[in-house]
């Protein structure tokens, strides 16, 4: 049984809408009891779902900001890409996901006063971070935890991984999952050694999730998603293209992180013109899952730029150190 802290909020409402591709998306909205701040776009990462996200969005509320969270096509609540193996963690190029979040943001979101922010994790910032390049202006600032510039291959050496990736292009079997990848078996997937996060209690959360709601389980990545985001990948780290990125971002790196490249991410922050930078050290790849010191340490960060004109005025890059809770 999931602690009242991840469980959906009585006052959280969800929605659907069709983006431009005929696929069903699923969001939900949260407003705060009290006077507004401004609104937030939240979202996820790769195989993630809404229903993960309840206590960062009661964390976000509760500091007075309406929190939109959107599920990606192929994952969560929104329609998934194979029919007959709904579990698969597919792609059909990360256009339609760019497009998706521009419709979300501009036609679905109803701002509600204040400065419109962007929060994505890992593959949902690597997304995010194609938008702001492409859809300039729509953000006033945005909030990246561990952004995907670059995926870690583990022992598959990345050259290897990316020829695998075109031969099965050629083949016509980008749908195949991956080598080793299954659906979801909470047996394939134990806390000791996970490279999520070292909180037992939060790692606990999506198991439970699919326990209630199987129908929101994923699995292991395609060769099609491992395709169509190399392929993204080589968009994003063009020195060119992040420079171009002009809008205030707040960015979260993990020290312990082997799930994205961190290499990557470091060229990303020398590059970036207006990016704040938060080390976590100790963090593995999901900060808002992490233990509460190393959460609450992230969270002072978040507030005190949020807060600070709500990262609405540019600044160099730099690192920062969260004020102390007073």
């Amino acid at each position: 049984m999931l602690p009242g802290k991840f469980k959906q909020p009585a006052e959280f409402q969800w929605g659907a809408f069709i983006n431009t591709k005929g696929a069903k998306i699923r969001y939900g909205r949260l407003v705060p009891a009290g006077a507004v701040k401004g609104s937030l776009v939240l979202v996820t990462g790769f195989r993630e779902c809404i229903e993960k996200y309840f206590e960062v969005v009661q964390d976000l509320t509760a500091k007075g900001f309406v929190v939109w969270v959107m599920d990606w096509r192929g994952q969560g609540g929104s329609d998934r890409y194979l029919a007959e193996a709904p579990q698969k963690m597919h792609s059909e190029g990360y256009a339609e996901q760019i497009e998706t979040l521009h419709q979300f943001a501009t036609k679905i979101v109803d701002q509600s006063g204040g400065p419109l922010v962007l929060f994505a994790h890992s593959m949902g910032a690597h997304i995010g971070l194609r938008f702001l390049n492409e859809h300039e202006g729509v953000f006033d600032s945005a909030v990246l935890t561990a952004p995907m510039l670059d995926i870690a291959t583990g022992g598959v050496p990345k050259p290897v991984a990316r020829q695998l990736a075109r031969l099965a292009r050629l083949r016509g079997t980008l749908e195949k999952y991956v080598p080793g990848g299954a659906d979801w078996d909470t047996a394939r997937e134990p806390f000791t050694g996970n490279v999520k996060t070292s909180d037992r209690e939060r790692f606990g959360v999506v198991p439970e999730i699919y326990a209630q709601k199987p129908e929101l389980k994923m699995g292991d990545p395609t060769y099609g998603w491992l395709w169509h985001t190399f392929q993204s990948i080589d968009v994003l780290n063009r020195d060119d293209y992040l420079a171009a990125i002009k809008t205030p971002i707040f960015m979260q790196v993990s020290g312990k992180d082997a799930v994205v490249d961190n290499a990557a991410l470091e060229n990303a922050v020398s590059i970036l013109p207006c990016c704040t930078r938060l080390d976590v050290p100790e963090a593995k790849h999901e900060i808002w899952m992490e233990r509460e010191d190393l959460r609450s340490l992230f969270l002072r960060g978040v507030f005190a730029f949020l807060e600070a004109g709500n990262g609405a005025v540019p600044r160099q890059n730099k690192s920062f150190t969260p004020p102390a809770f007073g």
